[in-house]
């Protein structure tokens, strides 16, 4: 049996030569330096993400979110403006309902979770139609009618903007959710 004093003796003796043996190893010998890699200037850059920088309008009197279309539709994207508002506002909502009635034809708005009816939708300052049907299926919108985003073309739509918080007391009942 070895003894405590010769157990760490036989301890650090293995340690150090371990050490000392990976100080002699080719791999941690001084290495040169390669030569200098040609210095590229990047030309664009692309930044991708969930919130865009100039996504919101600092110089009016309410804080909105401006949200450019104009580009999306062009580029080939997606026509369907309710879907696009969805993937790029984080405040908008739109669910497709399923049933037997005319609710897979309508795609309404909502905002922050509110019902559709209380999401008021103006185009170019006026104020734009509820659609005549009445949500019967489907665990959103139970019960409400809502504007249909389909019947607005997206080609001609140059930006949405989307207030930031509920505007009731500007636009009536309808806009308990936001404008």
């Amino acid at each position: 049996m070895l003894t405590p004093t010769l157990l760490r003796r036989a301890v650090l003796f293995s340690l150090y030569g371990g050490a000392a043996l990976a100080g002699l190893s080719p791999a941690a010998q001084a290495q040169t330096a390669p030569a200098a890699a040609k210095d590229d200037t990047m030309q664009t850059v692309n930044v991708v993400g969930s919130r865009r920088v100039a996504s919101s309008a600092t110089d009016t009197t309410v804080p909105v979110d401006v949200i450019p279309l104009n580009k999306v539709a062009e580029s080939g994207g997606q026509f369907d403006l309710a879907q696009t508002l969805t993937n790029i506002s984080p405040s908008f909502n739109s669910t497709r309902q399923t049933g037997a009635d005319g609710a897979d034809l309508v795609d309404s708005a909502a905002l922050r979770g509110l019902g559709s009816d209380q999401t008021l939708v103006l185009v170019n300052g006026k104020r734009r139609h509820t659609t005549a049907l009445v949500n019967l299926f489907g665990a959103r919108n139970r019960g409400n009618t809502g504007t249909d985003m389909n019947a607005i073309p997206m080609l001609a739509i140059k930006d949405v903007q989307v207030l930031r918080d509920g505007a009731a007391a500007q636009y009536g009942s309808d806009a308990i959710a936001g404008v």
